[in-house]
């Protein structure tokens, strides 16, 4: 498969994992979008958008789909994190070129944060280190 793909693992689908990266995750924002990261063990992606925002059910498919391609674009150079995005503002009406272009800024600023690890793990530590005398 190539580096590009975006398979079922690099997917955030269970209520649980949004939640957890909604409640730890650290955020930054852009015109249409609004991002969360936390670190994972590898690159994932979560999205939403809110009918609230979006009410038709096609809009909010496109905007899945230019998310989902600017993310399989980018997975291979992106850092280990669960993304999320949700999606704000008067996104409906944008065009996919303005879309695409929020997102990929908004992957830029996502990248450039430096969330904490997982609390209990210790980067860098086989479990053998930490048990030698």
């Amino acid at each position: 498969m190539s580096a590009a793909g975006f398979p079922r693992g690099a997917r955030i689908l269970v209520k649980r994992e949004f939640d957890h990266v909604f409640r730890a995750g650290l955020s930054a924002g852009s015109k249409l979008f609004r991002g969360l990261v936390l670190p994972d063990g590898c690159a994932r992606l979560g999205i939403t958008v809110p009918k609230r925002s979006v009410p038709k059910a096609h809009d909010r498919n496109r905007i899945k789909r230019i998310v989902r391609e600017a993310f399989r674009l980018r997975r291979a150079a992106l850092p280990a994190y669960a993304f999320v995005v949700v999606a704000r503002g008067d996104i409906a009406q944008a065009e996919a070129k303005a879309i695409r272009a929020d997102v990929e800024k908004l992957f830029d600023r996502l990248a450039a944060l430096k969330p904490e690890p997982m609390p209990g793990t210790m980067p860098g530590l086989s479990r053998a280190a930490n048990d030698a005398p």
